[in-house]
């Protein structure tokens, strides 16, 4: 039988290694397709492992195309389904760190709640007055734990949005922030993030320079909090990145036309990532977009502008729940136009090899 030529190209590394041609590390290093799989966070349908998306989901994680998926709330079925996914998931990864993500802030954002048989865990205004950060961090270690169990090691939280607007429709009216005090907020969120870190779960602060102040839901369509944010609301990220609690920072799809002065949102910008987080605020961790299928992108952007615009703005990971209009064969489309794109000249080939370094080294860090 006529060897494959993926078989052929190992011999030839193979060969080559021993001879002392090619350094070991050099012959283990993963392909540019491989690196750009990594940087995939999918999302699939259904509550089964048995479905034919899980088990399509777990073939792409299996041949390298998928580096994380992220659980949405439609995926939660049973305490029994839960981990029977999580294993498929992680059993398809074989030797290699997969990131499994859900959102579990507690209050109204709890994926793994009541309806499962778990306990009811306060939301982040609750906690801030019902407790000081010390005890919360022995809530936030019940939550680690019930995620960790279920086979989780990536929390989408915490938020460290302000209280600036009290009535906003996706923060201030589900009590997802801790206040509208800078240093209050950073407390509590450091409790969220370390006891986690003790799991061996990585969390993400969300949402990036601050959702507290909007005055509608970017799950809609475009959000502008040019007028009405705070210079405050960067302080809870200042702190926290300063003291060594910010592993992960998710963007949020918000218009600001002074800190995205290109004009699109703050989550595919470049001036707003690569300027502002990366270089003012000096952040080399993770970097994590909110999904690039929800409508303040997918209405206003094509799909392959929103990766090259994500890519090169300096996210690291993209997550896109492929439930719009869900493609079997989207992880495989998504790497090809990543490619084309850095054959073209629009994407440099170092963005991937730095998103690629920062996830690796990030995944070195959870169970």
């Amino acid at each position: 039988m006529k060897p494959t030529r993926s078989i052929r190209l190992k011999a030839s590394f193979i060969f080559c290694v021993l001879l002392g041609f090619i350094t070991p590390s050099a012959a283990m290093a993963a392909s540019q397709e491989a690196m750009i799989g990594q940087m995939l966070m999918l999302g699939f349908q259904g509550g089964s492992a048995n479905g034919a998306s899980a088990k399509r989901l777990a073939s792409q994680i299996k041949r390298g195309e998928v580096g994380s998926v992220v659980f949405l709330g439609y995926n939660f079925k049973s305490k029994g389904q839960v981990k029977a996914l999580t294993s498929l998931f992680k059993n398809a990864a074989g030797n290699n760190k997969l990131f499994l993500a859900l959102d579990m802030e507690g209050g109204s954002v709890q994926r793994l709640g009541r309806k499962l048989g778990y306990p009811s865990i306060p939301s982040a205004r609750s906690i801030a007055k019902s407790r000081s950060p010390a005890t919360a961090r022995k809530t936030y270690t019940q939550m680690a734990k019930i995620s960790l169990d279920a086979g989780f090691n990536m929390n989408l939280g915490p938020v460290v949005d302000l209280l600036i607007n009290p009535s906003n429709p996706v923060i201030g009216r589900w009590n997802r922030s801790y206040g509208k005090d800078p240093a209050l907020v950073a407390d509590y969120a450091r409790s969220f993030v370390r006891a986690h870190k003790d799991m061996g779960i990585i969390t993400v602060l969300k949402h990036f320079p601050g959702h507290g102040s909007s005055l509608s839901d970017s799950h809609e369509g475009f959000v502008n909090i040019t007028n009405t944010w705070k210079q405050t609301e960067l302080d809870p990220f200042k702190e926290l990145i300063k003291s060594g609690d910010a592993p992960a920072i998710m963007p949020g799809h918000l218009i600001h036309k002074k800190i995205a002065s290109d004009g699109v949102p703050v989550s595919i910008s470049k001036p707003a990532i690569a300027g502002l987080l990366r270089k003012d605020l000096n952040y080399n961790q993770l970097v994590i977009s909110d999904d690039l299928q929800m409508g303040a992108i997918a209405q206003n952007f094509g799909y392959k502008e929103t990766l090259i615009r994500a890519v090169n703005a300096g996210i690291d990971i993209l997550m896109i729940s492929n439930s719009r209009k869900p493609d079997a064969n989207l992880p495989a489309k998504t790497i090809a136009i990543i490619q084309k794109a850095i054959k073209d000249g629009k994407i440099a080939p170092g963005k991937i090899e730095a998103a690629y370094k920062r996830i690796m080294r990030a995944k070195a860090t959870v169970n």
